[in-house]
């Protein structure tokens, strides 16, 4: 194994999709014929009591429309062409955690000290992260895309919408950081960093995550 690809979901991309599509059914409808709304208006609404359009209904349309449509954009593309999120080979690991049209963060195995994977609770829901803890290096990204900082060397992927568990990512990127610590003979090139599996998340935030290492 010299080389690992994970991308997102394709079949999460198409509920996505699916998702925002009566979104901007209504929101047309809203901008011109108006007959689906007006049928809607028919049945939640007494005779007496018809609700009138006004010129805000028709800003929110708008808006419906454009963000609707984005997202709609966003996860046809995805379908078609799922963005690697993440990408590595004996030389390191290659995040996409940067701004849209920005290549991927890219990390040299030599400055990777622990990878694992995590549960993480954040405002009441919980989700999967991929982590990377990084030795003493400036990374250069303090704001990450679909990505946080745990603590100032340890970075946390969102996971949720991957094609691949984040816990078997984790394992198979030890594994790859080992092949690429070994020389042709079978004997570390460098100190081999620490990728044993654990079952806990101290080392990233003892207090809301819970998961495993790799």
């Amino acid at each position: 194994m010299t080389e690992i690809v994970v991308r997102r979901s394709a079949w999460r991309m198409w509920l996505t999709s699916l998702v925002a599509t009566p979104l901007i059914v209504l929101a047309v409808d809203v901008l011109t014929q108006r007959r689906i709304t007006n049928s809607l208006r028919d049945v939640l609404f007494r005779p007496d009591d018809t609700q009138l359009f006004e010129f805000r209904d028709v800003v929110w349309a708008w808006v419906i429309l454009i963000a609707a449509g984005g997202v709609a954009i966003w996860a046809l593309r995805e379908l078609i062409a799922p963005t690697k999120v993440v990408a590595a080979d004996l030389s390191g690991v290659r995040l996409q955690v940067t701004a849209p049209f920005r290549k991927p963060l890219f990390i040299a195995w030599s400055d990777v000290e622990d990878i694992g994977s995590a549960t993480v609770e954040d405002e009441g829901e919980t989700f999967p992260v991929l982590w990377v803890r990084v030795g003493d290096i400036e990374v250069g990204l303090p704001e990450p895309w679909s990505a946080r900082w745990m603590d100032e060397r340890t970075l946390a992927v969102m996971a949720s919408d991957w094609e691949m568990d984040p816990i078997d990512v984790a394992k198979s990127l030890a594994e790859l950081a080992i092949e690429a610590s070994t020389g042709p003979d079978g004997m570390p090139t460098s100190e081999p960093h620490d990728h044993e599996h654990r079952s806990d998340m101290t080392a990233l935030s003892p207090d809301d995550t819970e998961g495993t290492e790799a």
